[in-house]
């Protein structure tokens, strides 16, 4: 093959590389979201509070009496955490995710679950979509309790999140 053509075909095999062969990086937040400012009253004892995440990104935790959810931007899409639990307690440190010098694409947040109050020995990692239009949704989840959890989490968020349409692309739960 002649030199031109070997320099064209790996000119266009690097530009055609996916987002996620980027370098992403991880970032991380505690929170202790009850001290955050209550982002509205609600009459049915669900207390909504707004944290600042990174980048300017809002984190939105909604607590009931049984479980509390963690929703990210202006725009969380409102969807189920997941159909294996039935009570969820969202963990108080959140890994932003997103290429190298960039702003986040995905949040990956731990979910303590289970099937009764008191009792949640399970455990979620639930991967989330930043968009820059400021709405979120859930890529995908791993089991908390494999002991490759957080390299699967990451890898989902580096490998889907860029290209991840919210309402129309299937979720990857594991």
């Amino acid at each position: 093959m002649p030199t031109r053509q070997l320099v064209l075909g790996i000119f266009l095999a690097a530009i055609a590389l996916p987002a996620f062969a980027q370098d992403w990086v991880s970032s991380y937040t505690k929170h202790d979201y009850a001290k955050c400012g209550k982002a509205k009253p609600d009459d049915e004892g669900v207390s909504i509070h707004r944290c600042a995440g990174k980048a300017g990104i809002a984190v939105i935790w909604t607590a009931g009496d049984d479980a509390s959810l963690v929703g990210f931007g202006e725009k969380p899409l409102d969807e189920r955490l997941t159909d294996k639990a039935v009570f969820f307690e969202a963990g108080n440190t959140i890994e932003w995710r997103g290429p190298k010098g960039g702003k986040p694409q995905a949040a990956i947040l731990r979910y303590a679950t289970g099937q009764s109050i008191g009792k949640l020995g399970g455990s979620l990692l639930v991967v989330y979509r930043l968009a820059g239009d400021g709405a979120s949704c859930i890529i995908g989840s791993v089991d908390g309790r494999s002991t490759q959890a957080n390299a699967l989490a990451r890898r989902l968020a580096d490998e889907k999140a860029a290209g991840f349409r919210c309402g129309e692309d299937q979720r990857s739960d594991g």
